[in-house]
């Protein structure tokens, strides 16, 4: 959902301090000027045939045996919002707990969770918690009435908070995740991540992992003499554990940021998920644009950016880890076009909108 440039990410392994911020759009390849070669590359792209082994069917992760996937985030706070998804024959699917929002705070997680963790055929099927651990968000119930956003002079309270989400996300502060007073919300057995793995949830979808990279985080991590791709790893590694303290076969999937796996240490950090998801990776959609919305979907990514980000998911691929992409579409057309080549890479494809408040009908599930 909330995207810094594969530019920054690229350049993380390198002087973090010296690379530009991204806006979640750009173009990164230094071919992206011959157009020709970016059309005859996506052609390339568009055109890939399921020929590659599916990712991960063979490893051990709890998610191997996953075909298909929904993803949604907003609009299942009622009986028949809940239904509808529960309707859907997918294997795994990635929602919020929604008594971590304000507001909801005595939302009945533990029976949504219960109800959509049988598929309407009678089998198991794979309930993740989506939780965004690089950025602080306002609407959770853990943003205190003494919290502050930061401004343009300077980081919010507590001072792990540190900028506004680069990509245009209301109400969204990247941090400095590495700070124990941010770790504390999510480990630990008092913490959200266990509370997740007691309220049945067989896993979590962590988002904004990408935040190593960021340029603000990776210069408060270089004053603060940490490295950031490093701490991103071991952040994740405690979140796991603190899932597997309640649930052995607790689940961890990393959104986005896949070339961690290059700035991380990638032996390190294939023994640390369970699974990598990638947005854009074809087709996104504009920040906090409605269901209904033409911006919510279809911006082509370069055919240069589709292929680095394929060349890095491959990386997780050949280490026997599950990957999913999610990209966002409105036109049937393009969202053929991602099926084909997303399930040609070996890859389990889901395209939806970027509001993410419906299940997907673009095509739907039974693609």
């Amino acid at each position: 959902m909330r995207l810094i440039s594969p530019i920054a990410l690229a350049c993380a392994g390198l002087t973090l301090s010296a690379c530009g911020g991204g806006d979640g759009g750009s173009s990164l390849s230094p071919q992206a000027s011959a157009a020709s070669n970016a059309a005859n590359a996506q052609s390339k792209t568009i055109a890939a045939t399921t020929t590659t082994p599916v990712c991960g069917v063979n490893g051990t992760s709890p998610l191997a045996g996953v075909q298909t996937w929904m993803y949604q985030l907003q609009g299942m706070t009622t009986s028949a919002q809940i239904d509808a998804l529960d309707a859907q024959p997918y294997d795994m699917l990635v929602i919020e707990a929604n008594n971590t929002v304000k507001g909801l705070e005595n939302f009945n997680t533990v029976d949504m969770v219960a109800r959509l963790r049988t598929k309407p055929d009678g089998s198991a099927r794979k309930v993740l918690a989506y939780i965004d651990i690089g950025e602080a968000e306002n609407f959770r119930t853990y943003w205190a009435s003494s919290w502050k956003a930061p401004t343009a002079d300077g980081p919010g309270t507590p001072d792990f908070i540190i900028k506004a989400d680069p990509d245009g996300w209301a109400g969204d502060y990247p941090v400095a995740f590495w700070d124990p007073r941010w770790q504390a919300l999510w480990l630990g057995p008092n913490g959200a991540v266990a509370q997740l793995a007691r309220e049945g949830f067989d896993g979590v979808y962590l988002d904004w992992v990408e935040a190593y990279a960021e340029p603000s985080v990776a210069d408060a991590a270089q004053a603060a003499g940490v490295d950031p791709a490093q701490a991103m790893v071991d952040f994740i590694a405690k979140i796991r554990a603190a899932g597997r303290a309640i649930n052995p076969q607790f689940a961890v999937i990393q959104q986005n940021a896949p070339s961690l796996i290059d700035d991380g240490g990638g032996s390190t950090l294939l023994a640390t998920i369970d699974g990598i998801s990638q947005e854009d990776t074809w087709f996104g959609g504009s920040a906090g644009a409605a269901w209904g919305s033409a911006s919510g979907g279809d911006k082509a990514a370069s055919a240069d950016d589709t292929q680095w980000t394929i060349d890095q998911l491959q990386k997780y691929c050949a280490g026997n880890v599950p990957v999913f992409t999610i990209d966002y579409a409105l036109k049937t057309t393009n969202a053929q076009k991602v099926y084909t080549a997303s399930r040609g890479q070996g890859f389990h494809p889901l395209v939806s909108r970027i509001a993410l408040s419906k299940p997907t009908t673009t095509p739907p599930w039974n693609y």
